[in-house]
């Protein structure tokens, strides 16, 4: 018997919170539905709430959307690039090169051995595309040599591409990500509660007009409670709110963002700019060589007619 006791009273215990949680939810979701079909009036929440729940409610979309978008910057590859075996393919093209006749001038810089495997941009599938096709076409042939360095240097190219997104993805993505699970997150909450309590104080405003004179204390006693609670969760969730919206963290991140597409931009700019000029040589070159070529043939099928 002592055991049984024991076992309802743990019951009835653990009942009550649970019955009082399904009772008030309940009461909300009546009330809404009365306000829904315009049965009962509502509490307006205070303009000063309502004008910064707007700036709050833009700036929770802009980080949501602002970090959805930079996540293709640090999104995993599917591919993987064997660096071991682009590096042999850099070797073998470069013992080649010392049996052609190629310009003093232009000399092939060293490499640094890379790791067994890297990520694969893009950047480093044109370099790989670029490299094979020249040892193909054959580095004695300009266009040959053209796609040599030019797959030389895409490949530090694509180098700067993989510091890039590192780079967002520590400056920008994660303390972005923390911002919507901490600060965000609770003042969504926040914002929750806030319905939560206007909805209870409505509906106890409506019990309180309906209550029998012997209710009457009690109803308006909880009107008032369900008022102070009201106000303390608009507090709350204004200060929430106002945090996010001042916040300089967003700011920081955008910096981050910024800073690591320029800096990336800046070492492309500078490596392309070195190699522009090589393959306009080349191409001027070629373009002169064929055009006598042309001109050297039309003059022969002259003289032979």
């Amino acid at each position: 018997m002592d055991s049984f006791a024991k076992f309802t009273q743990n019951v009835s215990t653990n009942w009550t919170p649970f019955a009082d949680k399904v009772s008030k939810g309940f009461t909300q979701y009546k009330q809404l539905a009365s306000e829904t079909l315009g049965s009962q009036e509502k509490t307006e929440l205070p303009q000063d709430y309502l004008a910064l729940e707007k700036r709050y409610e833009s700036v929770r979309q802009h980080t949501q959307v602002l970090l959805r978008l930079t996540k293709s910057f640090t999104a995993t590859p599917t591919q993987l690039v064997d660096m071991q075996a682009l590096q042999s393919q850099f070797s073998s093209l470069t013992s080649r090169i010392s049996g052609k006749q190629r310009d003093a001038s232009q000399p092939i810089e060293p490499r640094a051995k890379p790791s067994e495997t890297q990520l694969m941009t893009t950047q480093h599938e044109i370099s790989r595309a670029s490299l094979d096709a020249a040892e193909k076409i054959g580095l004695e042939e300009p266009l040959g040599a053209a796609l040599f360095k030019f797959g030389s240097i895409e490949e530090k190219v694509g180098g700067e591409k993989i510091k890039q997104d590192q780079s967002i993805q520590k400056g920008y993505v994660e303390p972005t990500s923390q911002m919507l699970e901490t600060g965000i997150a609770l003042a969504q909450n926040a914002r929750k509660q806030v319905q939560a309590a206007r909805l209870t104080l409505d509906a106890n405003k409506s019990a309180f007009k309906n209550a029998r004179p012997d209710r009457a204390q009690q109803a308006r006693a909880e009107v008032e409670r369900a008022e102070d609670h009201f106000v303390t969760v608009i507090e709350e969730a204004m200060r929430l709110m106002r945090s996010v919206v001042e916040s300089p963290q967003h700011l920081k991140c955008l910096s981050e963002l910024v800073n690591a597409q320029l800096n990336f931009h800046k070492e492309a700019a500078a490596l392309l700019a070195d190699l522009a000029p090589e393959i306009e040589e080349i191409q001027v070159t070629q373009e002169a060589l064929y055009h006598h070529d042309t001109r050297t043939i039309s003059t022969d099928d002259s003289t032979n007619a």
